[in-house]
């Protein structure tokens, strides 16, 4: 297996009262770190996400995406383009929630991977207040997107290897990386496999929905896409978890992991 180079970041953060990601919970409000990593391979560099940016502050100014802001109070000290300076290849967007495409814009060069069935909704009719209302702010993808991006569906569909089972299809973005569907929380979620790690994006908050079976206050179904499915897919983690320990497995939103992980 090539030698993979991983980097995380926190790139801003919003918080929330602990009940509401964790069942059985506090009330006390705690952090959610935005995540990205800086993934390098023979010689290139890829983005998994990019975290919030500052755009997300200008269009959530006005009408109905200040409802956004309102909602997920976002604190940034620093986006990502100021904490790296590695010219960036490719940038993997898990799904198109703001946290996950925020610094999309301050990366002009870099193509993008990711889910068809995200960015349809996100250039479909329906009104701003419903795509806002599902997590997707448009005006945070940049005017030359499509000359850009390459869309996971259109990739090579290939069977995974045993020891993602009980993951059993995915796509190749190259030799050794992976993209698997994860849905659930948002429609068109992928995750990706880089060598030995296994980036979920949001389909957990918490490392403990896997290790512990601790899953989110009900609460939270109604912004899931499809709760059913949602569980469905933790469920499909923690066999992985059970089966394949070794393999490190790096939520969003998860500080914990981040720490774990912080020396790959």
């Amino acid at each position: 297996m090539q030698k993979v180079g991983i980097s995380l970041y926190e790139v801003g953060y919003c918080k929330h009262p602990e009940f509401v990601v964790k069942k059985g919970g506090s009330f006390k409000s705690v952090k959610f770190p935005a995540m990205a990593a800086l993934i390098a391979y023979e010689g290139k560099n890829l983005l998994f996400d990019t975290g919030y940016g500052e755009h997300f502050f200008e269009i959530t100014k006005r009408f109905p995406e200040k409802l956004y802001a309102m909602m997920t109070p976002v604190t940034l000290e620093a986006p990502l383009y100021k904490m790296i300076n590695q010219k960036i290849d490719t940038i993997f967007i898990s799904h198109f929630h703001a946290d996950h495409i925020g610094g999309l814009k301050d990366f002009p060069e870099a193509k993008i991977l990711c889910s068809q069935a995200e960015y349809e909704i996100s250039k479909s009719s329906i009104s701003t207040f419903s795509k806002t209302r599902k997590g997707i702010l448009p005006a945070l993808l940049p005017d030359n997107f499509e000359e850009r991006v390459t869309f996971i569906e259109t990739l090579e569909k290939v069977v995974l290897p045993k020891y993602l089972t009980p993951f059993k299809e995915g796509y190749r973005v190259q030799e050794h990386f992976y993209a698997i569907e994860l849905p659930g929380h948002a429609k068109g979620q992928y995750g990706l496999v880089a060598g030995d790690t296994f980036f979920i994006s949001d389909a957990v908050w918490d490392m403990d929905a896997i290790t512990k079976n601790s899953m989110p206050h009900f609460v939270t179904h109604f912004i899931f896409d499809n709760a059913r499915i949602y569980r469905e897919t933790i469920q499909k983690l923690q066999t992985l978890h059970t089966l394949n320990p070794a393999l490190k497995i790096v939520p969003t939103h998860c500080a914990k992991s981040h720490k774990v992980y912080s020396h790959v």
